[in-house]
């Protein structure tokens, strides 16, 4: 009786187990406080099913091993690793069940971690409750046909289910490439349950196939073995079933298969035109011939275009006021400068991603000044640069290779458009390479992808071959994404009053450089971004293209580079913001090597201390660029010649504490050394952020640490300091 009421307690703390499985990953369904309260719920049953099944462990070690116990016991202690790593990552993200185990582990491990164990602990749940359907149903007298029917049905099912775990990109968790789960919150919860159901079958199917297969190869019989190829034969249908189901639904638009499958493109953007048209494409279309001098440069006749974004223009900045200009024709390489002719003319190649064909980036604006030169002398061409002490002059009656204007970019990269990117719709990661995870307009729809134009996709983090996507109407690839591509002109100001062929500002010290590169968001890719950086600037997503003359013009331009005069002598500060934990160990760090003064941002008003919350709260004050109030400011920091400036990379660029901290003091004088944690994307735009913010600063080489940085941090920070001159205890 005992034993009997024991059975049922145990398979009741199974089905319990089971169920409470299905909710906790239909986390778009329970929403946040039943997510963490189903968890706590799921770690008592764990408990108690271990209770339980005590006498299981302590007969690990008695008796012999065949191929379905060896199988058992490693799926048993993966599951039970499995979820109770992930009990314990969510728990260290808790805000409602057990907030004050929050941030036992760093915030960023302990999600990244719990996201990926928990698909595997669904899948290893699966594969676990399989194993035990034969003995489970051993009872049942079925003849062989309504046992291989029956089969067949859940084959089938199973099939679906394999389709769905793909489709829902399952994958990108399980194998870390994704850090963050992107859900469906529209979808019905029936249908969120059903799918998570379809799945959990399929790896219960294949569990019980694989019992069945061990149990009757074990057994010397032909017919067993002729049961074994069926079983393996039925394990086949739905492994092709699915596979037939991915094959017939790539570029569907209304599927999302994987995180490198097409994706919905069902919405139109109606804010992206200037409130004054009607239409999203431009009058002009130039006419589009290839170069006479074989070089395979394109000839784009010149016209008169908007540049810039309108007001209605999502994530736009204010320096993008939407002006009419007009650019003369000029030749423009199809292609971002390749590292393989880079090495040619110059005999060396910088890049950080290495390969022929790949485009050649950390090289900074003078290097591609210098490029230039030489691949005009090369050609036979007259250079049209004059490089010397009082800066870089510039020929444009030259008809040598040179830098595109910013209004030559644009126009060129709009090709008629009028919208953020010259699709006219938003880009997905199948169309260009950047941040795929972060598609335009993610920030405030990342809990709802859904609504998107472009859902998220791969993100490749290394550039790709210039020429993988697609081809521009006007003939140019790459143009948003893979790198960003320098410009002759000084950031600064558009000057309306001079729009015919406009070289922009005539001092400044940062330059423009434009296009997006293979770690942005969708947000830096639009053809009106403006990104900045001092000449001397090398980034492993900042590149080269190169225009030529079609008409010369009798003028010559200087950029007389402004190098700031840095102070020595002073002292050195360290500012960070940290929310995570990650800066602020950064941070530490450098004041343990350094001892410089330190300085942790704080605010009057903290954002939340829920992940999920700060997420949105970020993106908001991004959006609205808004500047939130520090306690307990510096009077000044006029003693300080060096400021190390940490932070997390949020949404590809700084937090706005930073830009407030930016804003409230003069650096001129100084340098500002930054240094970031980030999740995959490096600095993202934030070294741009920085460098509009405070013009007049000199910028040190930065250091991007990923997450906390490991066990590699003390090495990482002393090679960073001795990189920047900063002396060590």
């Amino acid at each position: 009786m005992q034993a009997k009421r024991k059975n049922i307690i145990k398979k009741t703390v199974d089905a319990l187990m089971t169920v409470l499985l299905l909710c906790l990953m239909a986390y778009q369904v329970t929403g946040e406080t039943l997510h963490e309260w189903g968890g706590i719920a799921m770690t008592v049953l764990l408990i108690v099913h271990h209770i339980i099944n005590f006498k299981w462990y302590k007969s690990l070690f008695k008796g012999k091993y065949n191929a379905y116990r060896f199988v058992s016991v490693v799926v048993n202690t993966l599951l039970l690793a499995s979820i109770a790593l992930t009990a314990l990552c969510g728990m260290a993200m808790s805000s409602h069940a057990v907030p004050f185990l929050y941030g036992m582990l760093p915030i960023s491990f302990a999600r990244r971690f719990h996201l990926a164990l928990s698909f595997w602990s669904f899948i290893l749940m699966g594969l676990h409750l399989g194993l035990h359907i034969p003995a489970m149903t051993a009872g049942i007298k079925w003849n062989d046909g309504i046992k291989t029917a029956v089969a067949a049905v859940f084959a089938v099912i199973s099939g679906v289910g394999f389709w769905l775990f793909v489709k829902n990109s399952i994958p990108d968790y399980i194998f870390f490439r994704t850090p963050f789960a992107f859900l469906d919150y529209d979808k019905a919860a029936a249908l969120v349950f059903l799918e998570n159901l379809a799945i959990l079958i399929a790896f219960a199917f294949i569990g019980a196939e694989t019992a069945s297969i061990i149990k009757w190869i074990s057994i010397k019989s032909e017919e067993k073995k002729t049961q074994a190829l069926t079983s393996l034969c039925l394990v086949l249908l739905s492994l092709l079933i699915g596979a037939a189901l991915i094959i017939c639904t790539v570029g569907k638009p209304e599927t999302s298969l994987s995180w490198n499958d097409p994706v919905s493109q069902t919405q139109t953007n109606e804010s992206a035109a200037p409130e004054d048209t009607s239409s999203t494409t431009a009058e002009v279309k130039p006419n589009i011939e290839q170069d006479s001098d074989n070089d395979g440069f394109i000839l784009l006749d010149g016209g008169t275009f908007m540049m810039g974004s309108p007001e209605s223009e999502n994530w736009r900045i204010d320096d993008e006021t939407l002006h009419e200009v007009t650019v003369s024709a000029f030749y423009i390489d199809p292609y971002e400068t390749t590292q393989k002719e880079y090495s040619r003319i110059m005999g060396n190649n910088p890049s950080s991603f290495t390969g022929e064909d790949l485009p050649v980036e950390s090289v900074s604006w003078l290097d591609a000044i210098l490029y230039a030169n030489a691949k005009s002398a090369a050609a036979g061409l007259t250079p049209c640069y004059t490089v010397g002490e009082g800066g870089v002059t510039w020929d444009r009656s030259a008809n040598g290779y040179r830098l595109p204007t910013e209004a030559e970019w644009e126009y060129a990269c709009r090709n008629g458009t009028l919208t953020p990117f010259n699709t006219e719709k938003s880009l997905d990661a199948d169309e260009a390479n950047f941040y795929g995870h972060y598609p335009y307009e993610i920030e405030e729809n990342y809990f709802n992808d859904s609504v998107l134009e472009a859902r998220p996709g791969v993100y490749r983090q290394t550039t790709v071959a210039v020429g993988s996507f697609y081809e521009s109407a006007w003939g140019l690839y790459d143009m948003h994404g893979n790198v960003n591509e320098w410009c002759w002109d000084y950031y600064g100001a558009y000057d309306e009053s001079n729009t015919v062929d406009p070289v922009g500002t005539l001092s400044g010290t940062r330059h423009v450089y434009r296009g997006g590169g293979w770690n942005d968001f969708g947000k830096n890719m639009r053809s009106a971004y403006r990104a900045a950086g001092q000449s001397d600037l090398k980034s492993a997503n900042l590149g080269i293209r190169l225009v030529r003359n079609a008409v010369g013009i009798a003028q010559t331009v200087t950029a007389a580079e402004r190098f700031n005069t840095v102070s020595s002598g002073g002292k050195t500060l360290i500012v960070f913001f940290s929310w995570g934990g990650n800066t602020r160990g950064i941070a530490h760090e450098i004041e343990k090597q350094s001892g410089a003064d330190l300085f942790e941002i704080t605010l009057v008003h903290p954002y939340s201390s829920s992940y999920n919350t700060v997420l949105m709260e970020a993106q908001e004050d991004q959006h609205k660029q808004a500047r939130p109030e520090i306690k307990d400011m510096p009077a000044n920091i006029d003693g300080y010649d060096t400021i190390l400036l940490g932070y997390p990379n949020w949404w590809a660029s700084i937090p706005m504490p930073i830009a407030t901290f930016l804003e409230s003091y003069d650096f001129s004088g100084k340098t500002i050394v930054p240094f970031c944690s980030h999740g995959g994307g490096r600095f993202g735009q934030s070294l741009t952020a920085i460098a509009k913010l405070a013009p007049n600063a000199v910028l040190g080489e930065g250091l991007s640490v990923h997450y906390s940085g490991g066990s590699s941090l003390g090495d990482d920070v002393s090679e960073w300091l001795d990189e920047n001159g900063i002396e060590r205890k």
